[in-house]
């Protein structure tokens, strides 16, 4: 499943690349590769849809009216929607931002009575450009390491109580790019971590855990 995952995360940095940040065509390889695994630990009776998986799916939501990544159905009445974010450069920049709004989405989902995954994918050393110019990235000014202070928030909320912000399922992914631009996982060794943090991000996050929980989460609401 890793091999398979980081197979599709390259695809996905591929796509960004030769169609830029704005194009949903860079979602496609990572959303059809989720939505396919979780169909196939799942029934009949289950449907998946996603870009390259169907369509994607459209919810009145609680507060506001969401287009979903990743929609799992029972019997055509969706029961859960995985979230994804690949942050792909200037991530100390908007990394408060990204969290927020996860916060939203996550309540504006579950308190209809759907429940909410979210999966997050960062880079251990991320280009910062001085700005992006439509789909042009600007200037290349220095490599940012992930820290100890940018996962942080994550890991308090994964262990806080359930509250509706909550989502009922995180994971994450921390990779980098090799010289040929194919993905792989990041040696946290190498990263300013704390051992709890470390564990958290390897354990309780992995990709595989995630897909547990997620089909287990599933059967628990059909």
């Amino acid at each position: 499943m890793k091999n398979q995952f980081l197979q599709a995360i390259t695809q996905t940095f591929s796509a960004y690349s030769r169609f830029g940040a704005r194009s949903s065509k860079k979602l496609v390889p990572i959303h059809s590769w989720f939505s396919s695994v979780i169909q196939s630990k799942l029934g009949k009776r289950y449907s998946v849809m996603s870009l390259g998986h169907g369509k994607e799916f459209e919810l009145e939501g609680k507060y506001y009216p969401k287009t979903l990544d990743i929609t799992i159905l029972f019997e055509s009445k969706p029961i859960t929607t995985l979230s994804f974010k690949f942050v792909t450069s200037n991530y100390a920049q908007n990394s408060n931002n990204y969290f927020e709004n996860l916060l939203g989405e996550t309540a504006n989902i579950r308190r209809i009575g759907i429940s909410f995954v979210h999966f997050l994918v960062l880079r251990a050393h991320t280009p910062y450009y001085d700005k992006n110019k439509g789909n042009k990235r600007g200037k290349l000014l220095k490599t940012e390491t992930l820290s100890e202070h940018h996962l942080l928030k994550y890991v308090k909320l994964f262990k806080d109580l359930d509250f509706p912000h909550k989502p009922d399922v995180l994971g994450m992914a921390i990779i980098d790019f090799d010289e040929k631009n194919n993905a792989y996982f990041s040696n946290l060794g190498k990263l300013k971590l704390t051992k709890g943090t470390k564990q958290t991000v390897l354990k309780d996050f992995s990709v595989e855990t995630f897909i547990k929980k997620t089909i287990a989460l599933c059967h628990l609401k059909s």
